[in-house]
């Protein structure tokens, strides 16, 4: 077997190079997609050993798959976990954390801006079928957690920076509060990758990525991913996903180790496109709030300091106008183009609260016209122009 230790000391070669064991698979240097759904054995013996904890050792294609393992042994290494699991979307994902740890009549402490359908999984789902109980806080005070948790609450739902009004929570001292009261965290880690954070280095139970986003980078696949260092969770991820049957399919996990490959390359390119988007919208004078955490004159700058690498290249802003002149802002647009989601290589825009009342949006604090975009890969000149003759037409 090849020795992948030399391969951890550095990102860009877990990127590229680790898990990918060539001789056995020729030495081809792009692992190939297993598309088989069961593995045949040599004996009876052999089938009934095969769960022997031998991660070469395939059985069936709803439990493991070769091609999955490959990126699952990739991002736990970027994650600095002992194992990841990869899901058929982060959906799957973010649910399955929630079952493996929450017993019925469970309490969750969750931050407010959570993904949306998780939030809707918590609060509808959860409570109907299993009577569990959620308490939202804003999450920039740490005070709001030591208030919200109880001795009868098993997890602690965070998203930081979250994705639509990128709010930062101060992770390490959540974790602190966390093991207090005995309760699991769980974090959606997606904005910053593993590249610009690493939550598990700070005492997060779960870290959870859509790898929609980043890790696939093309907009060409849907999958989440899980990563723990404990052995019993990581047991319990495990038999969760068997027993559920999300896991991610073959021809998706080999996409998302293409994606693996470039992540930092087109990471920083977004950064950087970002910064340069994000200070032109903060001097424009139609402009009245910008959020996005590399701007110094962001309210949790020095937070996103201690804990974070770097940022992506999603923002959020809002102008001075109606919310019909901002719907018209958007759709004079051209590079930027009017769709859900984030993470590939094009720039994005959308209104997410636009069909919110203004107090609901703020409870998610924001106003109901906030606009948020994804900025892509076709250069800051571009995207800064696209930006000034939408601007023209206020």
């Amino acid at each position: 077997m090849t020795d992948q230790s030399k391969y951890l000391e550095d990102s860009r070669l877990i990127e590229t190079h680790y898990g990918e064991e060539y001789e056995n698979y020729y030495n081809a240097i792009v692992p190939p997609v297993f598309l088989n759904s069961l593995n045949v054995f040599p004996s009876i013996d052999a089938y009934f050993d095969s769960d022997k904890n031998d991660k070469h050792v395939y059985v069936y294609g709803r439990v493991q798959n070769p091609t999955v393992r490959i990126l699952e042994d990739k991002i736990a290494a970027l994650e600095h976990g002992t194992k990841a699991f990869v899901y058929s979307s982060g959906m799957a994902a973010a649910t399955t954390a929630v079952m493996s740890v929450c017993h019925a009549g469970a309490h969750i402490v969750c931050v407010r801006n959570v993904y949306g359908p998780l939030n809707t999984f918590l609060t509808q789902y959860c409570k109907e079928y299993f009577q569990m109980n959620v308490t939202f806080v804003k999450g920039d005070l740490i005070e709001e957690f030591e208030d919200a948790v109880t001795d009868n609450t098993d997890l602690i739902v965070l998203e930081s920076p979250s994705s639509i009004v990128m709010s930062l929570q101060d992770i390490s001292k959540v974790v602190q509060i966390a093991r207090k009261h005995n309760a699991k965290t769980y974090i959606d880690n997606t904005y910053c990758t593993p590249i610009f954070q690493n939550p598990l280095d700070l005492g997060v139970d779960i870290v959870m990525h859509t790898m929609s986003k980043y890790i696939g980078g093309h907009s060409d696949i849907i999958g989440g991913v899980l990563i723990a260092n404990d052995e019993d969770l990581l047991k319990k991820l495990m038999l969760h996903r068997e027993l559920y049957g999300g896991i991610l399919g073959p021809m998706e996990a080999w996409l998302a180790i293409r994606g693996l490959r470039t992540i930092e390359v087109r990471l920083r390119q977004h950064e950087k496109n970002a910064m340069a988007v994000a200070a032109f919208l903060d001097k424009h004078p139609r402009v009245k709030t910008v959020n996005y955490p590399g701007l110094p004159s962001f309210p949790q700058y020095d937070l996103m300091k201690k804990q974070q690498k770097g940022n992506c290249g999603l923002m959020s802003f809002e102008i001075d106008s109606t919310m019909e002149q901002t719907k018209k802002f958007c759709q004079a647009l051209s590079i930027f183009k009017i769709g859900v989601s984030w993470g590939g290589f094009e720039s994005l825009v959308e209104m997410p609260y636009a069909r919110m009342t203004d107090q609901e949006a703020s409870w998610l604090g924001a106003s109901a016209n906030i606009i948020r975009i994804h900025c892509g890969l076709e250069g800051d000149d571009l995207l800064i122009a696209d930006l000034e003759k939408a601007f023209s037409i206020l």
